[in-house]
């Protein structure tokens, strides 16, 4: 765009300098009418450079606001995608949470079930141990009572011998 503004105005430089030396070269009615020819010419490139650069400057601050309204909108695009990356990250965090209470409370209750199978575990075997030393404590009995039976017989055996 600078470029060719700048060779607008060199030519509007070049044909006002080629006006004058054709003025120069010329008669005066001549010179009169290039000088006119000239002047004109100078005027419209003129205003065609000024149009120009008004055109220039009119895109120049529409691709300003459209930069600007572009850059509104990655901001409140990355704004929104902060804020849903922080809502993920608060649910995510909130669902390990859960997840680690319904564990914590699994392993209490098989915690408490494991313990309840030992208390009974030790009940049975208590009652089984009760149970074998009363059936050991019954058949001493029984074979002390025999023996004796025994040992009384022998000793009537030997008084009746003797």
């Amino acid at each position: 765009m600078k470029q060719e503004l700048l060779r607008k105005l060199a030519l509007m430089m070049l044909i006002g300098t080629t006006s004058v030396g054709l003025a120069a070269c010329s008669g005066e009615e001549e010179t009169e009418e290039n000088t006119e020819q000239a002047t004109e010419s100078a005027e419209q490139n003129a205003e065609e450079a000024t149009d120009e650069t008004d055109a220039a400057a009119e895109d120049a601050e529409q691709a300003a606001d459209e930069a600007a309204d572009g850059a509104d909108e990655a901001m409140d695009e990355a704004a929104e995608d902060t804020e849903q990356a922080v809502d993920e990250a608060a649910e995510s965090a909130q669902a390990a949470v859960d997840e680690a209470a319904e564990d914590t409370a699994q392993a209490a209750d098989e915690a408490g079930q494991a313990m309840d199978e030992a208390a009974e575990n030790v009940d049975q075997a208590v009652e089984n141990a009760g149970e074998s030393a009363s059936q050991a404590a019954e058949a001493a009995a029984d074979s002390t009572g025999e023996a004796m039976e025994d040992a009384g017989e022998a000793t009537q055996e030997a008084a009746d011998e003797t």
